[in-house]
């Protein structure tokens, strides 16, 4: 780790303090360790008092607390959201007490204030409970949104049993025990049903030009802005899990204060487990000739969107050493185009692998009565078309955090079974 004074961190780190937006809590910043993000773009990390002697140091306490700064992906130079995560117990209260003496004074950044372990936890987003079942703290969750959209088998049934009580009721249940509540959309969420879970966090996915959370905003609890899915590399939105672990403890009955039973060392194992395997699955990639051409989408209504040449699904696709229609694209999002402008390069596209929710899969006839111009696509006519069924395989729940389940995909699919069996696409 690295030794800095935020303040003086680099032109990024003092832009995303300067430019500070909303929040509840003031704090000051003050020397820490920055942890090395090897491929998040978006995201800063920063430990105080981590074992080392703080200038309270004559009060015999050692303080310690972690801030994460999260930039603004579509406002360069400013900031998301800031986030000072303190323990629970005697030593947080005082550490909170002494941010608060301080907070006048200094460079100081309007923030959440979160109080670690998070042990009630409203998650509007699949993939991040999927993550916290894989880091031992699932029974953090207590509510969920879009519950019909979740392919986790426990969810399903801890969602079940708080059926069995209605509305309010059942959300006070699920703050007490081991239940979960369906709290609506993501979009239009139940407030009535969070009140009730009494939660001390929401995860949500922001969105630009948002205009704020509504009547979420009005809870004061704080809402953490899980921008992680904007992160352009694979490897960048995986890494944020070193954050998530942050918040939360593994199951089980140990003290609530002690760190050893934090989820971020296996949140750290997990990642580097992962990185491991992603940049082997690449390497072994790079030593064939390049693969087919790929493209991972439909056409909806109008408009046929296909992922930019430098966004995840993109960067992907090189790494597979695949083939795709807009590789030379330097967009990091979605790219918005007529199927006028799909069919040109139609010819070009060796495989066409893309995804469908319920119900049996698309047959050629099928398709072509949703679209006749599909048939000008060169994996069309040779019948290598390959389907993913989002609402019975947890497609997104997995791929979100695991690039490299998304990678060996892409490499069969370029290269052949060489690397194994499909996991996910289907022919």
């Amino acid at each position: 780790m690295k030794k800095l004074y935020i303040l003086l961190c680099g032109a990024t780190a003092a832009l995303l303090m300067a430019a500070c937006q909303g929040g509840k809590t003031a704090a000051a910043a003050e020397a820490g360790d920055t942890l090395e993000m090897k491929y998040a773009k978006l995201l800063t990390i920063v430990k105080h008092g981590d074992g080392e002697e703080s200038s309270d140091a004559a009060e015999g306490i050692d303080y310690q607390y972690a801030e994460a700064i999260i930039a603004n992906p579509w406002k360069a130079g400013t900031m998301l959201h800031r986030y000072i995560l303190i323990p629970k117990g005697e030593e947080g209260d005082k550490t909170v007490a002494m941010l608060a003496r301080r907070h006048s004074t200094g460079a100081r950044c309007t923030t959440d204030t979160v109080r670690t372990p998070v042990e009630r936890s409203a998650v509007f987003i699949a993939p991040h409970c999927q993550l916290m079942y894989e880091m031992g703290c699932q029974q953090a969750i207590r509510g969920v949104c879009d519950l019909d959209y979740i392919n986790i088998p426990d969810v399903k049934k801890r969602a079940a049993s708080a059926g069995n009580t209605a509305g309010k009721a059942s959300a006070e249940n699920a703050a007490a025990g081991n239940s979960i509540v369906d709290c609506g959309s993501s979009m239009a969420p139940d407030i009535e049903h969070i009140i009730a879970l009494n939660p001390e966090a929401i995860l949500l996915s922001p969105f630009e030009n948002s205009g704020g959370y509504g009547k979420l905003d009005k809870l004061h609890v704080p809402i953490i802005e899980a921008a992680d899915y904007m992160e352009s590399s694979p490897l960048g939105r995986a890494e944020w899990m070193k954050f998530y672990g942050m918040l939360f403890k593994k199951d089980g009955n140990a003290p609530k204060t002690a760190l050893a039973v934090s989820c971020e060392p296996k949140a750290d194992s997990l990642f580097a487990k992962i990185e491991k395997e992603y940049l082997k699955l690449k390497a072994e990639a790079a030593g064939y000739p390049k693969g087919l051409s790929i493209l991972t989408e439909r056409k909806t209504g109008n408009v046929w969107y296909v992922p930019g040449g430098q966004s995840t699904i993109g960067i992907l696709l090189e790494d597979a050493n695949a083939r795709y229609i807009f590789e030379d694209d330097e967009h990091s999002g979605s790219l918005a185009m007529s199927p006028e402008q799909i069919l040109a390069k139609g010819k070009q596209v060796d495989v066409w692998a893309f995804k469908y929710f319920g119900g049996a899969p698309l047959s050629q006839t099928q398709l072509l009565q949703e679209y006749d111009g599909y048939k000008a696509l060169a994996a069309f006519s040779r019948g290598n078309i390959y389907q993913v069924d989002t609402s019975t395989v947890p497609y997104f729940e997995l791929t979100s955090f695991h690039p490299e389940l998304l990678l060996r995909e892409f490499i069969i699919l370029a290269h052949g079974e060489r690397f194994g069996k499909l996991r996910f696409y289907k022919k």
